[in-house]
């Protein structure tokens, strides 16, 4: 499977940004689009490399923030296996990152919207787009994609 299917899988669960780093060279992989890559900029009078956060050592308990996406999110959640997992938040966006032994995955997406909708009797109700919540988010792409790719040894 190409790195850009492993993209669109992703897009395909409800993550709207996605990006896939080689560990090797920093070089983007796979992406959702030519914005979607790490970058460097600027939080205040503060530089934010977004590499140096992927190489910075998640599973320290200290670092409470990961910036990517020209975003800073609460860690929230942190596994530490074979492979790398974390769990950020900002609001109603979610970022999910792991850090397997030749890549990056990193993706984000946004809690679905909690919307009152009058139920029709009989009818399909119609699956609003996001996650219930960052475990959800989580789940989702360990389930989906990042325990194959774990199993496949990448």
């Amino acid at each position: 499977m190409s790195w850009d299917a492993y993209v669109t899988a992703a897009k395909d669960l409800g993550f709207s940004k996605v990006t896939i780093i080689a560990r090797a060279n920093y070089g983007t992989l796979g992406k959702t689009s030519d914005a979607d890559i790490a970058t460097a900029w600027m939080d205040g009078d503060k530089q934010v490399n977004e590499n140096q956060e992927l190489l910075d050592d998640w599973t320290d308990v200290k670092k409470t923030v990961f910036c990517f996406y020209g975003q800073k999110f609460n860690i929230l959640i942190r596994e530490a296996d074979e492979i790398k997992k974390m769990v950020a938040a900002k609001g109603n966006g979610i970022l999910v990152c792991a850090q397997f032994k030749t890549i990056w995955f990193v993706a984000f997406g946004e809690k679905k919207k909690m919307k009152m909708v009058k139920g029709d009797k009989g009818k399909k109700k119609k699956k609003l787009p996001g996650f219930s919540g960052a475990q959800d988010a989580f789940n989702s792409i360990c389930k989906n994609i990042w325990d194959n790719l774990e199993e496949a040894g990448v």
